[in-house]
Order: structure tokens, then C-alpha cells, then sequence
């Protein structure tokens, strides 16, 4: 792996983290809620896609 694509595995493992403490200490589920985890969801995909594309290119 080159070491420009570790900060990116870093956040997105930490995004993920976060998503999934997120989703378990959730007390209500309601509209703002699940928008929340949605954009939480979003910013660590992108990070993993980011991260993937590094990992690929020169």
C-alpha cells in the first residue's frame, strides 16, 4: 500500500466506527435521525472509494 492511501484508510475506518456506534446508541428513530446516519454512511463510503483509488493509482 502507498503511503498516500493510509490516511484515507484510517478515516474511513474510523467513519465506519463511528457509523456503527452511531446506529447501536441511537435511542429514536426518526427523520433526522436516519439522515444523519445516511450522510455518515455516505462520508465513509467515499472515504473507502477514495482509499481504493489510491491504493490503485501511481
Amino acid at each position: 500500500m502507498k503511503n498516500s492511501a493510509k490516511p484515507f484508510l484510517k478515516n474511513a475506518v474510523i467513519l465506519t466506527l463511528a457509523l456503527l456506534l452511531i446506529i447501536i446508541f441511537m435511542e429514536e428513530w426518526g427523520v433526522p435521525q436516519v439522515l444523519i446516519v445516511v450522510l455518515v454512511a455516505l462520508l465513509a463510503a467515499a472515504q473507502w472509494v477514495l482509499w481504493a483509488y489510491m491504493r490503485k493509482s501511481k
